[in-house]
């Protein structure tokens, strides 16, 4: 590099495992991966300004969308070398940065393929932003970026989704080796030559992919191809400018940041694993069918259990694979109560050339042998896949040919339905089950079972409750598929069989609601909803604290809802502060007075007496509720949806959502008389 000392004090620990990678000639991409505010761009900055005006070789940085480069990223390779006191060695003009010593870093993004045929004059790449390119961008990249030794592609990203192709095609593909997640010994202080404690240079984990052997094409003979992926991978945490020097001399200690992501741990732990701690997860977006399902709680590490039987619940889609996801329903006794735990602990997901009947059903199969199973297996799935073929002269169905092949090596019981339940209703039934609804029934999934898990997660929900299978098509082939829904068919096959008194009267009581789903009516989310902002508390509707948030204009649209089983005075104060009401409206006893006057000082609050003919009040607002009250169509709260999930309940002992809505709609009617 240029005669020039840097203190050790610009730096974040991430920094020196990139000027590593940096000076390895076998290393051909670097996945650098993290949670927001882990400093992945500062420090792919620094590394690639220093890199450059140390002669190393042109730079070029790609973002998806090119009009976004100039107020993100270029902007921070400009304060980056202000900050490194090199600012005067390079010359910025628009989409580049030119050294004096003729190197150059080029920005663009990749909107337009064409900019990408011309990348020969570069020896790194760095996507900006990674997760917002497509596979075949990087295939592309990659086999344009060729031709000379130590040439690098970096991806900087938050893991927002394990569907991302990083992960699908370039992490899960391959074996991984851990090592070190510090540097120490080779991080000193430029000045003194003192060795740095390790803390310096600590990131939450590192990992190199495993060496391969190849063909030489030259010789013949076999090979071995060195590691040519490294995985950093960095936090908050390792942010010294969030959490301070380990000395306390330097940096910046960002209470507020901090205290954001304190935040979302205790209330949204999925959102803080992704952005805070830069784990693998999934965003939900709102409107997933399976809304209850939270990798949190429903993931983990679930095993073979040999003392129970399996069942195999297969979907016979051909794409983008045959689905055979594989359950037990295990049992134990605690507290005088069978404890129930339906437990994904497999999944068999056959892709081309494997997605036919007889392959599928041999991969199966294989699988139980492996496994050392020996007791019956009972196999479930579509009605539809007893029904016939015309392809040979048997004319088997896909589900007799399935079982054919399973019953070579084991004792089979057919528990597919003559019809298929209701898809809406079922979907309804494993959200109650996932959202503890049932006191003896957990259900578990391996963290093994990534595209199951994938499935749970992203999989939607139609205007009918039903799954909404959108199509997809294949880039390579032109073939058509519905990604999302088919491993989430073979957990509602699953759930019935296994649970049907459970379904039955689930289903039953849903039937006799006198609010039912079809009577509600959702807003639309994009649109700007203006109108008086209103908070209505009730501390105690039968037995429930309620804090429904709504924006009266015209109807009643019911934005947010705090409902909890305890009554906690700061939490509601809290809540009401972040909606920013105009009016608060309270339906409590004298018991609650100082919280009162605490609202009072903030907020124009009307209080009203406890109702205590509240059967008459719901009766005489149902017709209200179906007419003029709108409901947030996005299910990802889980207050929310337990609220609407009351509410649907109706009639029963839980009272306490549909009282609060009636509640609202008995005053909201007053008011406009």
């Amino acid at each position: 590099m240029a005669d020039i000392v840097y203190s050790y004090k610009v730096f974040n620990p991430l920094f020196w495992h990139l000027r590593e990678a940096f000076s390895n000639v076998d290393i051909r991409y670097i996945i650098n991966k993290g949670g927001s505010s882990s400093g992945k761009s500062v420090s792919a900055c620094q590394t690639l300004l220093l890199s450059v005006l140390a002669g190393e070789g042109n730079v070029l940085v790609l973002r998806k969308i090119g009009a976004s480069i100039k107020n993100t990223v270029y902007e921070e390779f400009k304060t980056q070398a202000k900050i490194l006191r090199i600012f005067n060695f390079f010359i910025f003009i628009e989409n580049s940065i030119c050294c004096i010593n003729g190197m150059k870093i080029d920005f663009s993004g990749l909107d337009n393929p064409e900019k990408i045929k011309s990348i020969s004059n570069y020896k790194r790449i760095l996507l900006e932003e990674a997760s917002d390119f497509e596979y075949e961008d990087f295939v592309q990249v990659t086999f344009r970026l060729r031709g000379k030794e130590g040439l690098q592609i970096i991806m900087n990203f938050n893991p927002i989704s394990e569907d991302l192709w990083i992960k699908t095609n370039l992490v899960d593909r391959q074996e991984w080796n851990d090592v070190d997640t510090h540097l120490y010994g080779k991080v000193k202080d430029a000045v003194t030559g003192r060795i740095l404690p390790v803390e310096y240079s600590s990131i939450k984990r590192k990992r190199y992919n495993s060496s391969k052997e190849i063909f030489s094409p030259i010789t013949g003979d076999k090979e071995v191809y060195n590691p040519d992926t490294v995985e950093l991978h960095s936090t908050y945490l390792n942010n010294f400018w969030v959490v301070g020097s380990p000395d306390g001399l330097y940096g910046y200690y960002d209470k507020q940041t901090i205290a954001n992501y304190e935040w979302y741990r205790s209330h949204d732990y999925n959102f803080y694993r992704i952005y805070a701690l830069g784990e693998w997860g999934s965003i939900k977006t709102g409107g997933e069918f399976l809304h209850a399902f939270d990798v949190n709680l429903h993931v983990g590490s679930v095993k073979y259990d040999s003392t129970f039987p399996v069942f195999i619940s297969v979907d016979d889609n051909l794409l983008p694979y045959i689905s055979i996801s594989f359950f037990q329903l295990k049992k134990e006794e605690c507290q005088g109560m069978v404890i129930r735990r339906p437990s994904q602990f497999h999944e068999i997901c056959a892709k081309d050339p494997f997605n036919s009947v007889t392959k599928a059903s041999e991969m199966a199969r294989s699988f139980l042998v492996s496994i050392g199973y020996k007791d019956v297996v009972y196999i479930l799935g579509d009605a539809t896949t007893q029904k016939g073929n015309t392809i040979d002269e048997a004319k088997q169905s896909f589900f007799d040919k399935f079982v054919e092949g399973i019953s070579k090596s084991f004792v089979v019981r057919e528990i597919i339905e003559k019809s298929n339940p209701s898809v809406s209703m079922t979907g309804e039934f494993i959200n109650a089950i996932l959202g503890n609804y049932y006191s003896d029934i957990f259900f578990a999934v391996d963290e093994r079972c990534k595209n199951s898990v994938s499935d749970y997660n992203n999989a939607k929900k139609d205007v009918d409750g039903t799954i909404l299978k959108l199509r997809e098509k294949d880039k390579k082939t032109g073939q058509t598929f519905e990604k999302y829904g088919h491993l989430t068919d073979c957990l509602r096959y699953f759930m019935y069989a296994v649970f049907r008194k459970e379904y039955t009267d689930f289903s039953l009581r849903r039937k006799r609601s006198e609010v039912k789903e079809d009577d509600l009516i959702y807003y639309n989310m994009n649109a700007k909803i203006e109108g008086v902002r209103m908070c209505y508390i009730i501390p105690d509707s039968v037995g429930r604290c309620v804090v429904a948030c709504f924006v009266l204009k015209n109807y009643v649209f019911l934005k947010e809802v705090l409902y909890s089983d305890r009554f906690d005075e700061q939490e509601v104060i809290d809540r009401v502060g972040e909606f920013s009401p105009d009016k608060v409206i309270i339906e409590c006893g004298k018991q609650y007075s100082r919280f009162i006057l605490c609202l009072r000082e903030k907020y124009d609050t009307w209080v009203l007496k406890d109702n205590a003919n509240i059967d008459d009040r719901i009766n005489g607002n149902l017709l209200y509720i179906k007419e003029k009250v709108r409901f947030n169509p996005d299910e990802s709260d889980e207050a929310y949806s337990s609220f609407i999930y009351d509410v649907l309940g109706y009639p029963s002992e839980e009272k306490s959502a549909v009282n609060a809505l009636s509640a609202i709609c008995s005053y909201v009617s007053r008011m406009k008389e």
